[in-house]
């Protein structure tokens, strides 16, 4: 009588060739430390993946699903906060906003953290297909971040004189910059801290504020010491050329 099915089987193996992927790249990786790893036999791998190019694809497709889903409910989050803060007055607003976004964006930092070895496996992979995959999940991510961004501009929550598009570079720009700088860190780095540090400068540029009173026009021109300085110099040499010739 053979062994029964291990219905987690599936997962565990993608569990597996994501740490020996993490550990030896793609190129690298053999299927049967993956089947070592999980537990399993190499013709139970091939049961589930042809390839292990195939079951990277699963783990990439699966992360970018769950980061697309955590910011879909973070967005959800947001308009429960702006309905909660409706009559909040701007000074407290904002410092109401940053500890919002701290709270609901770590969870998107802890899971960037925990896939973090997949951007070092895509650009050492050698394989087009898996870097077109992952330009494409870019491009819908930044169209996302940008469309919200015009949708708070519209309502008056951030400044009128900024373009989306580059908020949106900002945005994802930042977060694609601490992610590299995930890919090369052996310990966990300090996450609710950059959170918060990049959560304030952001919000410090990019809130709406009132503009400031215009100067009136001054009537003549202002007269600078230095042309005052030229002023009494020349005079003095008018009444010093009189003296002369008297």
């Amino acid at each position: 009588m053979g062994r029964p099915a291990r219905p987690d089987l599936h997962n565990a193996l993608l569990e597996a060739a994501r740490a020996e992927f993490a550990a030896q790249g793609l190129e690298r990786a053999r299927v049967e430390d993956i089947t070592r790893r999980a537990g399993a036999s190499k013709g139970a791998f091939y049961l589930h993946f042809a390839t292990k190019e195939e079951a990277f694809e699963e783990i990439l497709q699966r992360f970018m699903g769950a980061l697309e889903d955590q910011l879909r409910r973070r967005e959800e989050a947001e308009a429960q906060f702006r309905r909660e803060h409706a009559d909040t007055k701007e000074a407290a607003l904002q410092d109401a906003q940053v500890e919002f976004d701290c709270r609901v964006d770590l969870p998107v930092l802890e899971m960037l953290w925990r896939n973090h070895q997949i951007l070092a496996v895509i650009e050492s992979a050698g394989v087009s297909r898996f870097r077109s995959v992952a330009g494409e999940f870019r491009r819908r991510i930044h169209a996302f971040v940008t469309g919200r961004m015009a949708v708070k501009q519209s309502a008056g929550w951030i400044r009128r004189d900024s373009d989306p598009a580059v908020m949106g570079d900002i945005l994802l720009g930042a977060y694609e910059a601490f992610l590299r700088r995930m890919v090369h860190s052996k310990e966990r780095p300090d996450l609710e801290g950059w959170l918060r540090a990049f959560t304030r400068m952001l919000y410090q540029g990019m809130l709406e504020r009132p503009r400031p009173a215009r100067l009136p026009f001054p009537a003549r021109p202002a007269v600078g010491s230095g042309a005052r300085r030229r002023r009494r110099a020349t005079a003095s040499l008018t009444v010093g050329s009189r003296k002369e010739r008297r």
